[in-house]
């Protein structure tokens, strides 16, 4: 197993998944992770190949997680390889893939020029589709990610769906809410101007004077983007918001809230805060994107990207009906257990793991 990085080094969707399936794969199988690391090699698992990376270019991170990761396959000589990044290098092994989205790892949510992003984009089509013809089979985690793949040239028959899993006995309703006047917003999620922190606060300073009384907003999550924290701390001046920065751990955040918004405007391929936040049993107001939609069964409230107004009148809609928190919250935790449980989802990766033995012809 590959992987550019790896909790707690780097807290993301991506290597939280990456995370979860190799504690699974370990209790059944004989396995190996190279991962590279950036904070402290003390970060990693004791056992892992552990690839520094701090201090480098992207090209030479590339190019030493590629020796490392072509030293490893020589030794011990797997019969699969499962990676999360789609520049692992060709090893002569059967190699899978896990791709999330097509972000490439970015979320600029800057204003860049038309030409610019329209060239940065086809850009990153282009090299998926050629990366994935050395693959064996390409792992994806929504039907929204599969007909973004398939549009960017990868081969429909080498593309599986299989959706994220969620831990629900972490991820879980905490012992019970607190009796209090001030309703409890929180946005847990990476900071980056794609997660778009600044729509939230900004409905949030939007409420109507008696609810913004009654409202508070939380920001919680690891800081990806040093300038846009700034932004957002002066955004949030004089406002009821509250940072909580590089947590170690964001349930008790999840769990301490009362409503989780959602309104992110990148490009989502699963829609992690929704759904870990569906698993705490919290109403979600969610950025209305095709993957996330389809991750969370439609429950909760959907906003259209960037809408402020409509993020506003969700917020205001929880905020005068207890009982449709309740049952929102409620029938969340309901669609997880059902949809979303690790075990059924390291089921479904084995057997694509198996199959990837003999490769596609």
């Amino acid at each position: 197993m590959a992987s550019r990085r790896f909790p707690p080094d780097v807290y993301s969707g991506t290597e939280t998944v990456f995370q979860a399936l190799y504690e699974r794969a370990r209790r059944h199988h004989e396995v190996r992770l190279v991962t590279g690391w950036v904070r402290g090699r003390e970060h990693l698992p004791a056992e892992a190949v552990g690839v520094r990376l701090r201090g480098m270019s992207k090209p030479n991170q590339w190019l030493a997680m590629a020796k490392a990761i072509r030293s490893e396959v020589k030794r011990w000589r797997p019969d699969v390889v499962l990676s999360n990044n789609i520049e692992v290098p060709p090893t002569g092994c059967p190699t899978v893939c896990i791709i999330h989205d097509l972000n490439f790892g970015q979320a600029s949510g800057r204003p860049v020029g038309a030409r610019v992003e329209r060239w940065s984009a086809l850009a990153r089509r282009q090299f998926y589709g050629l990366r994935s013809r050395a693959l064996h089979r390409v792992v994806t985690v929504s039907e929204a990610s599969r007909m973004a793949l398939i549009d960017a040239g990868v081969a429909e028959a080498r593309i599986v769906v299989i959706r994220n899993g969620v831990d629900t006995d972490r991820f879980s309703p905490g012992s019970g809410s607190s009796e209090r006047e001030t309703l409890n917003f929180a946005y847990p999620s990476r900071i980056l101007p794609g997660k778009a922190q600044h729509l939230a606060i900004d409905a949030l300073a939007r409420l109507p004077r008696l609810h913004k009384r009654r409202a508070e907003l939380h920001i919680v999550g690891a800081v990806a983007d040093g300038v846009y924290l700034d932004q957002i701390r002066v955004q949030a001046y004089q406002q009821p918001v509250h940072f909580s920065l590089d947590v170690s751990d964001i349930v008790p955040h999840i769990q301490a809230a009362d409503v989780i918004v959602f309104p992110s405007v990148m490009a989502e391929g699963f829609g992690f805060t929704a759904v870990e936040a569906m698993a705490c049993g919290k109403p979600v107001i969610w950025s209305d994107q095709p993957a996330i939609r389809e991750a969370t069964g439609g429950i909760g409230f959907a906003v259209a990207p960037g809408d402020v107004t409509a993020l506003r009148a969700s917020m205001m809609t929880l905020m005068d009906d207890p009982e449709l928190r309740r049952s929102t919250g409620a029938a969340g935790r309901l669609w997880v257990e059902q949809n979303h449980s690790w075990d059924g989802v390291w089921a479904q990766y084995e057997r694509v793991l198996a199959t990837s033995a003999t490769p596609l012809r």
